[in-house]
């Protein structure tokens, strides 16, 4: 059996046109419109969270003696992360 999850959300008229158009671009139902946002948003997020993740795997994996290892990294592992964490908040302009 299936659970099913009712959602019920305020949105602003804006919000009414644009899952209109959708619903009526592509024939599907308010609940398909959702779902896929969602599926969409999901894997965004997901893609987004193993990218950060792979920079900081690339600095533990550093630790396992990989050739690429930097030789000063045990001295400058605070510059190392710190240009990780740069690189991700580049990327969103400032703030």
């Amino acid at each position: 059996m299936v659970n099913i999850m009712r959602v019920n959300a305020r949105l602003e008229d804006s919000y009414q046109a644009k899952i209109d158009y959708i619903v009526e671009a592509h024939h599907l139902t308010v609940s398909d419109v959702v779902r896929d946002a969602i599926d969409h948003y999901y894997e965004a997020v997901k893609a987004e969270r193993a990218r950060q993740g792979s920079s900081l795997d690339e600095l533990v994996g550093a630790f396992e003696g990989r050739p690429d290892t930097p030789a000063d990294l045990s001295a400058n592992y605070k510059n190392y992360i710190g240009l990780v964490i740069e690189e991700k908040y580049s990327q969103h302009g400032s703030r």
